[in-house]
C-alpha cells in the first residue's frame, strides 16, 4: 500500500477521543500527542501560505506536489519537535494545548460566521483562495465578522502565554492548570475527532489530500457544502459538550479513587514533650512518659522543603540544550524516510521509527552533553566540594549516628562476610566520642542463623577489644611525647601492629588529649573506651519482612530517633494480610524466626514443644534484646538520639575516615538542605586479586578510563541520584516518609523494590565526591544479567504505580488476563498510600535515568531491525540513504558515547580557572562549596604519615612483603587511562552489541515478573555460586543460546539478502561471539596474565584515583 498522507490523520481516530477525555490529566502520552498534532498542522499549514505559487495536486502520493518529499518530512519532523518539548516541560504542553485550542474553537467559529459559505464555482477561484496569504487576516479569516472573534482569541491567547511566562515568578496552582488542561483540551480532541470522520469520509481521495486538516486557512476547500460544513460545525460543538461532560466524570472518579489528599511532609519532634503518646495511639491504656509532640514548626512550610521542589536555572539550561539537540537529530533522521510518490511507507511505521530513534539519540546525546558540561565548568568555574566542618577530634552531639547494615541471610557464609564487613567498618570509623554506632539490622528467619549471627556478634566484639587493647599499650607509651610530634609518633608506632590499626591515629590521638582528663585515669578511661566500643557493635533483628530493606532501616530509625519499638506504619489495618500488627515489637524475636531447621536437626517430626520453641526464643531475647535496648536508650534521650542513620548493604565496604567525612558535611549549615549525603561507589577489586575474573577487571577498566561525571551531575541538578547507600537525616526521613503515629506518610509503596527512586524525589541527595565506599561488583555477565533483571523489574514497578506510568495500562492488562487464566481468580493489589508525590523537575529527570538506560538496548535494536528488515524489504518503510544511515548511526554513536569523552580525560588533568567567585550569582553549596572554588582534591594531613613510614599488613595477612604505592604523577595518570580507554572503547564495541538481545530479555522477564507478581530468574548469589560450582563452555552455552541463535539467524538474513553494510556483520559477529566472551569474562585472571602492564595500568591508575 502507498503512503498517503491521510494516515496521519487516520490516527485522529485514537488521538482525538483520548484527548477528548484525558486532556485533564496534562499527563505525559497528553502533552505528547498534542505536541505532535498541533506542531504537525501548524507546520503543514505555513508550508502552503509559504509557497502559494505550487499548483494544487489531487494526488495523495505527492500532496505536495514535486515538494511533497521535503515537506511531508517538514511536517512530521515539526509535529516530533513539538512532541519532545511539550512532553519534556509541563508548561509548554499546557500552551500548546491551550494555542492550539483557541485556533480549533477560531476555525469553526469562523465558518459559522461566514454563513458556511460554499466553495467558488472556477477552479481559478479555488486555488487563489486556497493559496491566498493576505497577512494575519489571510491567515485567520477574510470575513467582516472575523474581528471580534479574533480579539477573544488574541485576548485568551495573549493570557496563556502571561501564564506560562509566569512560571518564572511563581507556580501557578495544579488545579488551575488541570482545569485549562481540560477546558482547551476538548476542542483539540473533537477537531481531531471530527477531522478523523472526514477523513474516513472521503478515503478514496475523491476530495484530494487535505495536508493540513480542517483548520481556518482551507475552510474553503474542506467547507464546500454547507450541509455537510454544518454537520462537521455540530459534531464539532457537541463532542466539545461531551469531551468537557466526559473529563468531568473521569476526574471525579479518578479524584474519588485516587483520593484527594494532597501529600505533606508531617512535622517531627522527638517524643519526651506533650501531645499524643505512643501508647495511646496503639490502643494501650497504661500511661507512658514517650510522647509525640506536633507542636514544632511543619516541614512542610520549612526552607529545605521547598528547597527540594526547585529546578536550578542550570538544570533547565541543560535539558533544553538536551531536547533542542535531540530534535535537531530527529529531524534528520525525518529526511532521510521516504514519504512521497511511489514509496512504501506507513505513516505509523515511520513515525515509531523515527521515534525510536528520537529516544536513541536523546540518551546519546545527555551523555555528551553532561561530558562536555562537566569538564567546562570544571575547567572555568571550578568544581569544589561540599563544604564541611572538622570533626577529627570527635564528632559533636548532634553528629551522633548508627551505621545499618542490612542483611537477609539464608546460608552461614552470608552471615559472617556480612558481620566482617561490618566489624572492619566499625573499628576503621571509630569515634573518640562514642556518637558512631554500628548495627547488623538483621531479617534472617532461620533460628540456626539467627543463633549464628549473635555468635558472631560476640566473637567482634572480642576482636575489637583484642586489637585495641594491643592497641591502647601503644598509646599509654606515648605519653610522654610532645604534643606536635604526637600524631606522628603514634602513626609509626601503630603501623607496626597493623595497616588498619596505623589508620586509628586520630581515635588514639584524640583521646590521648589532656582536656580530657587527667593521666592518672588514662588507663581506666581507655578500658571503658574500649568497653563502649564493643558495646556500640550490635546486632538487630526485625520481626516482620515488610518493605524490605527500606523497612529495616525504616524501623531503626524510628528506634534510634524515638525510641519506640513499636510498629504504627505498615499495619494490617491498612494493608490486610501484607501488614503487620498495630504495637507489635519491631526489634527482637518474637516474630521472623522459624523452627523448622531446628526441628528437623533434633529429628522430631513437628518444630519441637511450644514449652521448648519458647525457651529457645527466650535465650535468644536474652542474649539480643540488650542491644535493642541501647538503642532505645539513647532515642529516647532528645539531646543524645542518634540524629543520622547510613544506610548500607551488607557487603559495603566503608573506608577508615568515611563516616566521619559524610556526617562533616551533612553538619555544615549550607548542607542542611539535602537529606542524603552519598558517596562515590567503587569496587575494589585489589581485595580478591585471587579471585578476580576477567568481568571484573573489564568494570575496572572502564572506571578507570571514565570520569566521575555525578559531579557534573550534581552542579547541574543541585542533586543526584540515590543508590541505596548513604548518609541520612532520621529527621527529614522520618518527617517526609514515615510520618507520626496518627499522621502516617508511609511514601514507600509496601511492596516496593526500587525504594531509592521514591527516596532521592524527597530528600534531594547530595554527593560527596572525597569519600569512596566499596562494594562487590557481578563476577561474570551471567550473574550481572540477574542483577539488573532484579532493578529492571523495580523500574517496571515504579512504572505501574504512578497513573501516568509507562508500563501501567499494559501490565494491567496481561495481570488481568494472567490472574484469570492461570489463578481463576481476580489478582488482589496491594493498597498504596501515594502512587505519586511532589517534587522538582530535576528530581523527576533523574529518577528516570534507570529507565532510560534499560531501554536503549532494546531501542537500538527496534532501529537496526526497521533499518536492515523494513527497510531493505521495504515492509512499511522506506529510506532514501539505507546503505549511509547504519553507518553514520554507527559513528555518531562511537563517538558520542566513546572516542570523544575519552579525548576529554586530558582536561581533568588541567587545573582550574577558578572564576566562579566572579561568574556565579548563587548560593547553592552544590555550586560553590565552602566559598573557596577550589576543583582540586582535598587535602589531607601529611603529618600522620611520616616520611619512611613503613607499612605493613595486618596480622593475618598470608603476605609479608612490604607494600610500596607510588602516587602516579597526573601525566602519568592520564597517558594510561588514554592508553586504556583505546582498549576499553574496542571491548566495549564487540560486548555491548549483545545488549540489543539482553536488554530485551531483561525488560521481558522484569515486566513478566510484575505480571506473575513474584521474581522468575534466579538472584545473583545463587547464579554466582551456581557458575563457581558448575562453570564450563556447556554451561555458559545454556546460559546464552538466545544471543548466539540471533546471530546466526541474522547471518543467514544477511547473506540471503546480500547485505553489505559492514555494521550489520560487525554486530553480527558480536552476538555469534557472545558465548565465547562470556565463557571468558567467567574465568578468573591467570596470574600471569597480572604481571601484564595492562594490568598494573589499571590497578595503579584505580589506586591513584582512590
Amino acid at each position: 500500500m502507498f503512503f498517503r498522507w491521510q494516515q496521519f490523520f487516520f490516527s485522529f481516530a485514537i488521538l482525538g477521543p483520548y484527548m477528548m477525555t484525558y486532556a485533564w490529566s496534562l499527563s505525559f502520552w497528553v502533552r505528547l500527542c498534542t505536541g505532535f498534532v498541533a506542531l504537525s498542522q501548524a507546520a503543514s499549514q505555513m508550508i502552503y501560505y509559504k509557497n502559494p505559487s505550487n499548483a494544487v495536486v489531487p494526488n495523495p502520493a505527492n500532496p505536495f506536489g514535486d515538494s511533497s518529499q521535503e515537506f511531508i518530512a517538514l511536517c512530521i519532523a515539526s509535529g516530533v519537535c513539538g512532541a519532545l518539548f511539550a512532553a519534556f516541560s509541563e508548561p509548554i504542553g499546557l500552551l500548546i494545548i491551550q494555542l492550539w485550542g483557541l485556533f480549533c474553537i477560531y476555525s469553526m467559529a469562523t465558518v459559522a460566521s461566514e454563513h458556511f459559505k460554499p466553495l467558488p464555482n472556477s477552479a481559478e477561484e479555488v486555488v487563489m483562495e486556497m493559496f491566498r496569504f493576505d497577512g494575519v487576516e489571510g491567515l485567520l479569516g477574510d470575513g467582516q465578522s472575523w474581528n471580534s472573534l479574533m480579539i477573544v482569541c488574541c485576548i485568551l491567547g495573549a493570557l496563556s502565554i502571561l501564564l506560562f511566562l509566569s512560571r518564572l515568578l511563581c507556580r501557578p496552582p495544579p488545579k488551575l492548570q488541570h482545569f485549562l488542561a481540560g477546558l482547551f483540551g476538548a476542542p483539540v480532541g473533537a477537531l481531531a475527532t471530527v477531522q478523523a470522520i472526514y477523513f474516513y469520509w472521503n478515503s478514496d481521495g475523491s476530495e484530494a489530500p487535505l495536508v493540513y486538516g480542517m483548520v481556518a486557512g482551507n475552510r474553503a476547500r474542506w467547507c464546500s457544502d454547507p450541509s455537510s460544513c454544518k454537520i462537521f460545525f455540530c459534531t464539532f460543538c457537541i463532542l466539545n459538550i461531551v469531551s468537557v461532560i466526559t473529563q468531568l466524570l473521569i476526574y471525579s472518579g479518578f479524584k474519588e479513587y485516587w483520593s484527594d489528599r494532597k501529600y505533606a511532609p508531617v512535622p517531627f519532634r522527638h517524643p519526651r514533650a506533650r501531645s499524643v503518646s505512643f501508647s495511646e495511639v496503639n490502643g494501650d491504656t497504661e500511661e507512658d512518659d514517650e510522647t509525640w509532640d506536633m507542636g514544632c514548626a511543619p516541614d512542610e512550610g520549612s526552607e529545605t522543603w521547598h528547597m527540594n521542589l526547585q529546578t536550578p536555572r542550570s538544570c533547565w539550561i541543560f535539558l533544553t540544550a538536551v531536547v533542542t539537540l535531540s530534535c535537531v537529530a530527529s529531524v534528520c533522521f525525518t529526511y532521510f524516510v521516504k514519504w512521497a510518490s511511489n514509496t512504501a511507507t506507513q505513516f505509523l511505521v515511520a513515525l515509531m521509527y523515527i521515534l525510536t530513534n528520537a529516544f536513541c539519540l536523546w540518551s546519546i546525546i545527555e551523555f555528551f552533553l553532561l561530558t562536555l558540561w562537566f569538564h567546562t565548568i570544571r575547567l572555568v568555574c571550578g568544581m569544589p566540594p561540599l563544604p564541611k566542618r572538622n570533626f577529627r577530634e570527635g564528632l559533636d552531639r548532634p553528629g551522633r549516628t548508627c551505621m545499618a547494615y542490612c542483611l537477609l541471610s539464608k546460608a552461614p557464609q552470608s552471615s559472617e562476610e556480612c558481620f566482617s564487613t561490618a566489624l572492619e567498618a566499625h573499628l576503621a570509623n571509630l569515634d573518640p566520642n562514642m556518637r558512631i554506632t554500628t548495627s547488623v539490622v538483621s531479617v534472617t528467619g532461620s533460628y540456626e542463623l539467627v543463633r549464628l549471627e549473635l555468635d558472631l556478634r560476640d566473637q567482634a566484639r572480642d576482636e575489637i577489644r583484642k586489637r585495641l587493647h594491643h592497641e591502647m599499650q601503644v598509646a599509654l607509651s606515648s605519653t610522654h611525647i610532645e604534643a606536635e610530634h604526637l600524631r606522628s609518633h603514634l602513626h609509626l608506632h601503630l603501623s607496626h601492629i597493623s595497616e588498619s590499626a596505623a589508620r586509628r591515629v586520630d581515635f588514639w590521638h584524640s583521646l590521648l588529649d589532656p582536656s580530657r582528663g587527667s593521666p592518672q585515669e588514662l588507663p581506666r578511661r581507655l578500658t571503658s573506651i574500649i568497653e563502649e566500643a564493643a558495646a556500640h557493635f550490635i546486632y538487630l533483628h526485625r520481626t516482620c519482612k515488610i518493605l524490605k530493606k527500606p523497612g529495616q532501616y525504616q524501623d531503626l530509625m524510628i528506634l534510634a530517633s524515638t525510641g519506640n519499638n513499636q510498629a504504627y506504619t505498615y499495619l494490617d489495618t491498612d494493608y490486610g494480610k501484607d501488614g503487620r500488627k498495630k504495637g507489635s515489637e519491631c526489634f527482637g524475636f518474637s516474630g521472623n524466626v522459624a523452627m523448622e531447621n531446628l526441628g528437623a536437626a533434633r529429628g522430631t517430626c513437628r518444630n519441637g514443644n511450644a514449652e521448648s520453641n519458647s525457651a529457645l526464643v527466650h535465650e535468644l531475647e536474652r542474649r539480643g534484646m540488650p542491644d535493642v535496648e541501647l538503642v532505645k536508650q539513647y532515642g529516647s534521650d532528645p539531646k543524645n538520639r542518634y540524629f543520622y542513620t547510613m544506610v548500607l548493604d551488607s557487603d559495603t565496604i566503608c573506608p577508615p575516615g568515611s563516616i566521619r567525612t559524610l556526617i562533616e558535611s551533612a553538619e555544615h549549615p549550607a548542607n542542611r538542605a539535602f537529606g542524603i549525603i552519598n558517596a562515590n561507589l567503587a569496587v575494589d577489586y585489589t581485595a580478591n586479586d585471587a579471585d578476580c575474573t576477567w568481568h571484573m577487571w573489564r568494570n575496572a577498566l572502564m572506571e578507570v578510563s571514565t570520569v566521575n561525571l555525578v559531579r557534573g551531575q550534581f552542579w547541574i541538578f543541585n542533586r543526584t541520584g540515590f543508590y541505596g547507600k548513604g548518609l541520612i537525616r532520621n529527621e527529614m526521613y522520618i518527617s517526609r516518609l514515615i510520618g507520626s503515629p496518627g499522621r502516617l506518610v508511609e511514601a514507600l509503596p509496601i511492596d516496593i523494590l526500587s525504594h531509592d527512586t521514591v527516596e532521592a524525589k524527597l530528600l534531594q541527595p547530595a554527593v560527596n565526591v572525597n569519600v569512596t565506599l566499596y562494594e562487590d561488583v557481578a563476577r561474570n555477565p551471567i550473574s550481572a544479567l540477574s542483577q539488573s533483571t532484579r532493578w529492571m523489574f523495580g523500574e517496571v514497578k515504579n512504572a505501574c504505580y504512578h497513573p501516568d506510568g509507562s508500563y501501567r495500562g499494559i501490565i494491567s492488562l496481561l495481570t488481568m488476563i494472567y490472574a484469570g487464566l492461570v489463578e481463576c481468580k481476580p489478582r488482589e493489589k496491594p493498597w498504596i498510600r501515594w502512587r505519586e508525590v511532589p517534587c522538582s523537575v530535576s528530581a523527576e529527570y533523574l529518577s528516570h535515568t534507570g529507565f532510560r538506560l534499560f531501554h536503549a538496548g532494546p531501542g537500538i535494536l527496534l532501529v537496526n531491525i526497521a533499518t536492515s528488515l523494513l527497510a531493505f524489504q521495504k515492509f512499511g518503510l522506506e529510506l532514501q540513504v539505507l546503505p549511509v544511515v547504519g553507518m553514520y548511526a554507527f559513528l555518531f554513536t562511537v563517538l558520542a558515547l566513546f572516542i570523544i569523552p575519552k579525548g576529554f580525560l586530558m582536561f581533568d588533568k588541567l587545573p582550574s580557572l577558578n572564576l566562579g567567585k566572579w561568574l556565579l550569582c548563587t548560593g547553592k553549596s552544590s555550586k560553590i562549596g565552602d566559598g573557596e572554588f577550589s576543583s582540586s582534591e582535598e587535602d589531607y594531613d601529611q603529618s600522620m604519615i611520616p616520611p619512611g613510614a613503613r607499612i605493613v599488613r595486618d596480622e593475618d595477612s598470608d603476605s609479608e612483603e612490604e607494600v610500596e604505592e607510588e602516587k602516579l604523577d597526573r601525566c602519568s595518570v592520564l597517558i594510561r587511562q588514554l592508553a586504556l580507554a583505546l582498549v576499553e572503547i574496542s571491548l566495549s564495541i564487540l560486548l555491548f552489541s549483545p545488549e540489543l538481545i539482553i536488554g530485551v530479555v531483561r525488560l521481558v522477564r522484569g515486566a513478566w515478573a510484575q505480571v506473575k507478581g513474584k521474581p522468575n530468574w534466579q538472584p545473583q548469589d545463587a547464579v554466582e555460586k551456581e557458575i563457581q560450582q558448575n562453570l564450563s563452555f556447556v554451561y555458559v552455552f545454556r546460559k546464552t543460546w538466545l544471543v548466539f541463535a540471533c546471530g546466526v539467524a541474522y547471518l543467514m538474513y544477511a547473506i540471503v539478502c546480500r547485505m553489505q553494510d559492514a555494521v550489520v556483520y560487525l554486530l553480527i559477529v558480536s552476538w555469534i561471539m557472545y558465548p565465547f566472551t562470556t565463557y571468558w569474562m567467567c574465568l578468573p585472571v591467570p596470574e600471569g596474565c597480572k604481571k601484564s602492564f595492562l594490568w598494573k595500568w589499571v590497578m595503579d591508575v584505580k589506586r591513584n584515583q582512590d
